[in-house]
């Protein structure tokens, strides 16, 4: 093969022929190594085929396995390119990595759709999702004269909770039903009911992954600008960021969270917050921890670009070309079109089977992962485990369901994500999958409602 284009081009020729899997394999183990090596960077339209090749062409030792596609809200399978990336080592403090760091920076403010000049800033933070999280928390509500509302429907909302109860931050929690989705209307009526508390900030979820329903963050960002202008907006975007446009100063957001294994399809390692810049400043010096002291990692990194603590150089490393593959599928409409595809192509399918809803309305439902149930008529027969393990044997791996504790469905429910390096190609055969292992297990198709 005489290079990049030339791999790219047989490539396009097996995914638009009609050649069956075990002919795709017998040429996936002709090509020479160096083909194989160039196949990761191949379109992400192409990478179902990049990873039959590689599957064609791996040792002896794991012959007859095949690459687990994790159907999950993240960590989530990743590209052939992006494991190849972090393939190596690299100093923290060594200039090539501290410029990495800095664009990585600049193009996380991009997708936001805000920049350093209109007052925003990008701070990186050492863990999960969760750690930028609480840095972003318990770093925002001042210690003194502030409170936070919590309007919450899920667990990540309810995390928060947690965080500000450990830390000491002095809040006020609304619980909302998990299957319906936060709204301006209900925000506005929850502000004036406790208009004596005494509230300096809200906070929310954008994209609640505990049953997948998707709040109505613009609206409820526009009604607080509108009406409640002296008060901060938080939001936890962590299973949403790079799939959802979030435009954070049109929509009044004051700091978001992400995370470097979600809709940008890194792997875990590291998280971040965009902060607006000023109200950051504001309440300098209101951190409850050390580590996660978000002032002081946002002034260490515009003195140094480094991190205060030892970074997770490889998970950066990777997620830089996360970052250029989200680019090059086509920014935020490339990605969540083919995220959307997957979830219809998903619902259709789950649908045709006879598996249920847990969000009954279509427009609350997002396209990140969804939760299905088993319909009542055969719960008594509904063993997850079995469901999870057969589906593992045939590559495929799901989520158990997070339903409220008092819901009596929770134990004949689960959910299954659409992101990461999925197609709609891995989504028919896993639905032809899902057919089988129901058959195995002794329901009829589609199963009775």
């Amino acid at each position: 093969v005489g290079g990049l284009t030339s791999v790219h081009r047989w490539l396009h020729f097996f995914h638009n022929s009609l050649l069956t899997p075990t002919t795709t394999m017998a040429v996936a183990r002709s090509l020479c190594p160096q083909a194989l090596r160039v196949l990761g960077s191949a379109p992400a339209r192409l990478q179902p085929v990049v990873r039959a090749f590689s599957s064609a062409s791996s040792s002896s030792s794991s012959r007859g396995e095949r690459q687990k596609l994790l159907f999950t809200p993240g960590p989530l399978t990743t590209s052939k390119a992006v494991k190849e990336k972090m393939a190596k080592d690299v100093g923290s403090r060594d200039p090539d990595f501290i410029a990495v760091v800095k664009q990585i920076r600049e193009r996380l403010l991009k997708i936001a759709e805000v920049s350093p000049e209109e007052g925003y800033e990008c701070i990186l933070m050492q863990g999960a999702g969760s750690m930028a999280l609480e840095a972003m928390l318990t770093s925002s509500i001042p210690r003194t004269n502030g409170k936070l509302l919590i309007v919450s429907n899920g667990t990540y909302g309810e995390r928060q909770e947690k965080i500000c109860e450990r830390a000491g931050i002095p809040f006020i929690a609304a619980r909302n039903p998990w299957n319906e989705p936060i709204t301006a209307a209900l925000v506005e009526g929850l502000l004036e009911k406790y208009s004596g508390e005494g509230i300096s900030h809200v906070s929310m979820v954008h994209h609640e992954t505990t049953a997948g329903v998707l709040n109505h963050l613009e609206q409820v960002g526009r009604m607080l600008k509108e009406k409640h202008s002296e008060k901060r907006f938080i939001v936890d975007s962590i299973s949403s960021f790079g799939a959802y446009r979030l435009p954070a100063k049109e929509w009044n957001v004051h700091y978001l969270a992400g995370s470097g294994n979600k809709c940008i399809e890194g792997v875990p390692g590291f998280a971040f917050v965009i902060a607006h810049r000023d109200s950051m400043l504001a309440a300098e010096g209101s951190s409850r921890s050390l580590t996660l002291d978000l002032q002081d990692q946002w002034q260490f990194m515009q003195k140094s670009g480094q991190f205060r603590f030892t970074p997770p150089t490889q998970s950066i490393l990777g997620f830089e070309q996360a970052l250029t593959e989200w680019e090059e599928e086509g920014g935020l409409a490339g990605r969540s079109g083919r995220y959307q595809k997957n979830y219809e192509t998903l619902a259709a399918g789950m649908v045709k089977l006879g598996f249920e809803f847990y969000v009954k309305d279509d427009a609350s439902r997002g396209y990140i992962i969804t939760t299905f149930q088993v319909p009542d008529a055969e719960k008594d027969k509904w063993d997850f485990n079995v469901f999870y393990d057969k589906l593992k044997d045939r590559r495929y791996v799901i989520y158990p369901a997070s339903l409220p504790p008092a819901s009596a469905s929770s134990a004949a429910a689960f959910r299954v994500g659409n992101i990461g390096q999925l197609f709609q190609s891995d989504v028919e055969e896993f639905v032809k999958e899902v057919e089988v292992v129901l058959k195995e297990m002794g329901f009829s198709v589609p199963m009775k409602a």
